[in-house]
């Protein structure tokens, strides 16, 4: 699907037809890509998925998000001097997209492909689903166990992510003394990804901590407001 050079959903026999395979063979391959993350399929059609990212590195199936999202994240990272990113939901992991990295000599580094529940940015994502989408993915991926400690019971969990969605801001503190922050960006009141910042904690008290919240919400919005203004 790469070599067609597309971001649009397409069919199985286009798919074949243009890279010259059997048909049938053309879908187990596709079979295989969906199982690894490289390609979705809905509604009987095909389009790139997350880890095909990693291939092209020009993440075509996210492009009005990271059209919009680039250069307020460049700005943001410049203004407050620490790595930020931009991830998305993929099953029950997030997945980052794009990222501009601090000038500090002790950075904070997040794995590109990390469980939702262990992240700020994951957690805010899980929390901006509708409540139905919300006891789906509880229900398919299970409770998060050691991966969040004050969300033992199912009941702490909804109370966590009601509050998440409520304050639009998830925050996380790694055992490996990395904090970490983040918020939704939307496109027409729908959640499309969300933008973190992670650092060490000693960097992460007082004034700076807000201003640094403060300078991520800001730039949520302007995220949001070029986003909107694609489809005004």
């Amino acid at each position: 699907m790469l070599s067609l050079n597309t971001d649009q959903e397409i069919g199985l026999r286009q798919i074949a037809d243009q890279l010259k395979l059997n048909h049938s063979t053309c879908a187990n391959i596709l079979k295989t890509l969906i199982l690894r993350g490289y390609v979705e399929k809905e509604d009987g059609n095909y389009q790139l998925g997350p880890k095909a990212y990693y291939l092209t590195h020009n993440f075509s199936n996210k492009r009005s998000l990271l059209e919009a999202a680039k250069p307020h994240l460049k700005a943001l990272q410049t203004e407050i001097n620490e790595s930020c990113i931009l991830a998305i939901l993929k099953d029950n992991l997030r997945v980052t997209i794009h990222k501009e990295t601090s000038e500090h000599e002790l950075q904070a580094n997040t794995r590109d492909e990390k469980h939702a529940y262990l992240t700020a940015t994951g957690r805010v994502l899980i929390a901006t689903m509708s409540v139905q989408e919300r006891e789906a993915f509880i229900q398919q991926y299970g409770m998060p166990g050691d991966m969040w400690s004050e969300a033992k019971h199912h009941t702490d969990l909804l109370g966590l992510l009601e509050k998440i969605k409520n304050d639009q801001m998830a925050l996380h503190h790694a055992e490996s003394d990395i904090a970490g922050v983040a918020v939704p960006v939307f496109q027409q009141g729908k959640p499309q990804g969300s933008i973190g910042v992670y650092l060490p904690i000693s960097r992460f008290k007082n004034e700076k901590k807000e201003a640094i919240i403060a300078a991520l919400k800001q730039t949520a919005e302007r995220i949001n407001r070029d986003l909107n203004h694609k489809i005004g």
